[in-house]
């Protein structure tokens, strides 16, 4: 449709500025959190590759995923732990060390302490699930211990988990061009 300088000026369009200002806030949050995720995963990435680290941090703090119901009911398989290194740790915490499979594999545990010595100048550590009826077989040198759970997230490890298959890294994909079009949308 074309305008000539004959035709009537039609007024502007009135535009919502309280909607407006709720469609910019709500954008803006949403890139912020995910700018946020994409800034923790990207670093927990590159902690892993860079300095060749079994369990990864950020800022100190590393996430697990809850693999067996062993320290149930403290927490459940699928749930998230956060754990922190700490330079010393006492009978009753909750704490993940690292130990070799017999197929070779390094692994984590994360189980509480039962009881704690001294022998030849280095500190072991008993450990036991709260679920489980005994200790571990081996005590762990506290040097194998990479931090003190601080932190449970409930069931979000399963979804981080479901994240790594190819349906989750569809998902995330389509979600981030859901967003983007979204901006463009609201930006109209």
């Amino acid at each position: 449709m074309t305008y000539t300088l004959n035709d009537p000026l039609t007024p502007p369009q009135q535009i919502n500025k309280p909607l407006l200002w709720v469609k910019r806030i709500a954008v803006g949050i949403v890139f912020a959190v995910l700018l946020f995720v994409l800034f923790i995963f990207a670093t927990l990435a590159a902690d892993r590759v860079f300095n060749h680290k079994s369990i990864p941090s950020v800022f100190g703090y590393s996430p697990l995923v809850v693999m067996s119901g062993s320290m149930e009911p403290e927490f459940y398989r699928g749930d998230l732990i956060i754990i922190k290194a700490d330079d010393s740790y006492e009978v009753g915490d909750i704490v993940t060390y690292l130990t070799t499979s017999v197929s070779g594999e390094v692994t984590s545990v994360t189980h509480r302490i039962i009881n704690s010595y001294v022998q030849n100048g280095v500190q072991y550590f008993e450990l036991q699930g709260d679920n489980n009826t005994s200790p571990d077989a081996n005590p762990v040198r506290s040097s194998q211990v990479v931090g003190r759970v601080v932190g449970i997230v409930p069931e979000v490890g399963t979804f981080l988990q479901w994240l790594q298959t190819p349906s989750g890294i569809i998902l995330v994909i389509l979600f981030i061009c859901i967003i983007i079009a979204a901006v463009y949308i609201f930006k109209a």
